[in-house]
């Protein structure tokens, strides 16, 4: 005897007018809530900048805090320089929209001479800001003439003019330096004279020996020299006993002006300074020529004092 199955219920039919029939306390109900959001919307809208303003919401200077702290050779206070050059003290508030604050306090720094990049910007409760900060450094001197004379102007790697006014003059002579450049940008803006772009280009490869060699100055061309299709500057590097490098080509340019690689210029330069001993002595050669192989020419003895030497005989 086979078993019998129940008949399966059938759920009623949705009565779809009972839903969206509302009663009308309802109704009123979401107006109210409707009202009130957009309400509330408008009026923070209209209000917002006034309580932004309000102390216990303001972003103060002490509130400010940059990392790492700045390297030795930085005398500006570079946290005050740049907020109160782009405005923004007592305009800073931890309500302002965070991809705006960001900006805004990314681009004072920035604008900063001293400050290479922005690297990090962090927000901290309940209202402080944490900048994190790479600067410059100065690595060269441009010997520039302009209406005041002439100045020695330190420069970053880039050929950023740095404030001169944070170096001392001997830390600026101390600096390599890169001769005869008339000119000069505004303070925080980059050379564009071809000579000093290729100068401190100069200066980078010989950076690390620049001391033990007892070079002084970087002197360029005056006027761009001329290899079929090629145009470029030609330097020579002086030491402080007055022997001339003759480099040539700036590092990268060797190959148009036909002469060896930046790292076979710096080597024989290092070889010769091995060998012979020092670049700078009074017996030094007069000039070492290091573009193609290795030239060296003696000291040319000046004229008076070959008649000083007369004389004393």
């Amino acid at each position: 005897m086979g078993t019998r199955s129940k008949p399966s219920k059938t759920a009623p039919p949705v009565n779809w007018r009972a839903l969206v029939r509302f009663r009308p306390q309802v109704w009123v109900g979401l107006f109210l809530i409707v009202l009130l959001g957009g309400g509330g919307h408008l009026l923070w809208r209209q209000q917002s900048a006034r309580v932004a303003r309000q102390p216990q919401y303001q972003l103060s200077p002490d509130a400010v805090r940059i990392t790492p702290m700045p390297p030795t050779w930085v005398r500006s206070d570079i946290k005050t320089e740049a907020l109160r050059d782009a405005g923004l003290p007592g305009n800073l508030s931890l309500l302002e929209d965070w991809d705006t604050l960001l900006a805004r306090v990314r681009q004072a720094f920035e604008f900063h001479p001293w400050v290479a990049s922005v690297k990090r910007v962090t927000r901290g409760l309940p209202n402080s800001l944490e900048i994190e900060l790479e600067y410059r450094r100065p690595v060269a001197a441009v010997e520039s003439s302009g209406p005041g004379g002439i100045s020695l102007l330190p420069i970053d790697a880039t050929a950023v003019r740095l404030p001169e006014a944070d170096l001392s003059e001997a830390e600026r002579r101390y600096l390599p330096r890169i001769s005869q450049v008339v000119g000069r940008p505004i303070i925080g803006k980059p050379w564009e004279d071809q000579r000093v772009l290729g100068g401190v280009k100069l200066v980078s490869v010989l950076q690390d020996v620049w001391r033990s060699l007892r070079l002084v100055e970087i002197i360029p061309s005056p006027h761009p020299l001329v290899q079929g299709d090629a145009r470029y500057y030609s330097y020579e590097i002086v030491t402080s006993g007055g022997t001339r490098v003759v480099w040539g080509a700036a590092p990268g340019e060797e190959q148009s002006a036909g002469e060896s690689a930046v790292g076979e210029k710096r080597q024989r330069l290092l070889e010769f300074a091995a060998k012979n001993g020092r670049l700078d002595a009074l017996d030094g050669p007069g000039s070492v020529d290091v573009r193609k192989e290795i030239v060296v020419l003696p000291k040319v003895a000046k004229r008076g004092a070959k008649n000083s030497e007369t004389e004393n005989r």
